[in-house]
């Protein structure tokens, strides 16, 4: 299969930084975009030199060496048990977690890498901080979400990023498949509180296990996904149990899976998924980055994130073409709020601004319940046109006014500010730095608030004539 452009220029754009002395390099791609492809491809240009490709799970490694043996690269993986001899071996494959332990032992006395390859970059950081200081070598860091599952950035390890298509754009390139995504009932999160980036687990789920959100998710799987290849993410084992039994009631036949499942029943439930001997496969923490599930047509989110980068991940699972199944489209039914919470899963996103997306906040469409964008009167998916004043949440106009601000320069200082042009003009940079409140009919503006409070402290009178 050739290249696609992008990951062409992707691959090109990679080797020019490092050739021109830049040691560390994110590359930020979507789901489904081949960043794989574009990391086997440098792996196999490096010649004679070393490469070491680290990832984080068991089923991303069989799929990278699948991909590697594919492509022609030759390998030597490196899992628990198993000490393979490195004489003469170019690229390496191992999981984090080995290559971890192997490091504080003498096995790689003799074998260092002269490249580095990190898949999923944003998962076990604690682990790549420590392998980049002990290797001072170029280093690729490759995830879909370059953002840590705390929300923080990922400059620390990779200053420097290479953004690649938008998920929209790859949908438009017909490389992804679109997506609809369906309001569904949800329980009440106020109050929740959030650490490491991420509402309480146990709080969370004990908000879904005291609503009726589990008896209802099957209904809405038969109006919105009847058919369709289903997986259905939960907000813990108990929540995920008692959706299965809720799907087996309603004659819909579903499984549950989580962290404790063994590889082998984790993996022959998965074939029973794309062999459509289920329909819907419950799981818990699992399948949120890497694994190709192509055949997915369907993802259920019965849990609530505070995380985009997990949100986006999830989703992710069945944004890929899938041939041979025919699959046109994906369907999302979002119990959480999530894309309410981090906008549509192919919004554009500023991600030197750690991933906030750019638009006005989804709406569901009256007639079929999909959402859809507030500044956009006619539903793509069922054709329904809004014929009323659209009402903007809250949320949604605060949102507005803070990207406006932000794009607003630095205004000049008023006259009647003269006396205190300092605090203005601080107070002018701190309004585009954290997107405050410009002047309008409701509000008399950040920097003009606080210079007026200046003045009054000063025992000046004040004219807002300029």
């Amino acid at each position: 299969m050739p290249n696609r452009p992008y990951q062409t220029d992707m691959v090109a754009e990679i080797e020019k930084l490092f050739l021109s002395g830049y040691r560390r390099v994110l590359l930020q791609c979507p789901t489904g975009g081949g960043k794989t492809r574009v990391a086997v491809q440098l792996a196999g240009r490096a010649g004679t030199k070393n490469v070491l490709y680290v990832v984080p799970t068991r089923e991303i490694f069989v799929q990278t060496s699948v991909k590697l043996t594919s492509l022609g690269v030759e390998h030597t993986c490196l899992t628990a048990g198993k000490y393979p001899s490195l004489k003469n071996v170019y690229c390496v494959l191992a999981m984090s977690q080995t290559l971890s332990r192997r490091t504080k032992t003498q096995f790689f006395r003799d074998w260092k890498p002269n490249v580095i390859i990190i898949d999923e970059i944003h998962r076990l950081i604690d682990q790549h901080r420590l392998l980049l200081n002990l290797w001072d070598t170029p280093v690729l860091g490759m995830t879909a979400t370059p953002v840590r599952l705390d929300g923080q950035p990922l400059s620390d390890l990779c200053p420097t990023m290479i953004v690649g298509p938008s998920i929209r754009a790859l949908q438009g390139a017909n490389f992804l498949v679109p997506c609809r995504t369906y309001r569904a009932p949800m329980p009440d999160l106020k109050g929740l509180k959030i650490r490491r980036g991420d509402f309480e687990r146990k709080h969370m789920e004990n908000a879904f296990l005291r609503s009726n959100i589990p008896e209802v998710v099957p209904q809405y799987w038969r109006k919105f996904a009847l058919g369709r290849r289903t997986i259905t993410f939960s907000a813990g084992v108990r929540t995920s149990k008692k959706l299965v039994a809720a799907y087996r009631q309603a004659g819909i036949r579903a499984e549950h899976i989580d962290s404790s499942t063994s590889n082998k029943d984790r993996d022959d439930a998965l074939e029973r998924l794309r062999k459509k001997d289920i329909d819907v496969l419950c799981n818990v923490g699992l399948f949120i980055e890497g694994l190709d599930i192509i055949e997915v047509e369907c993802v259920t989110l019965v849990v609530a994130t505070a995380s985009l980068a997990k949100f986006l991940q999830a989703v992710g699972r069945g944004l890929r073409l899938s041939p041979g199944t025919g699959k046109q489209d994906l369907v999302v039914i979002d119990h959480g709020g999530n894309s309410v919470r981090h906008g549509p899963i192919d919004a554009d996103r500023d991600w030197a601004r750690e991933g906030v997306f750019v638009g006005s906040v989804p709406v569901p469409c009256r007639a079929c319940g999909a959402y859809r964008s507030a500044e956009v009167l006619l539903c793509a998916h069922c054709g329904w046109e809004e014929k009323h004043e659209i009402r903007y949440s809250k949320i949604a106009v605060k949102r507005s006014h803070k990207n406006r601000s932000k794009k607003t320069k630095v205004r000049p200082c008023p006259q009647w500010a003269i006396q205190v042009r300092e605090i203005w003009q601080k107070s002018e940079l701190e309004r585009i730095e954290n997107g405050y409140r410009l002047p309008d009919a409701s509000c008399l503006g950040y920097a003009e608030s606080r210079c007026r409070r200046a003045l009054k402290k000063q025992g000046h009178q004040w004219t807002l004539a300029k």
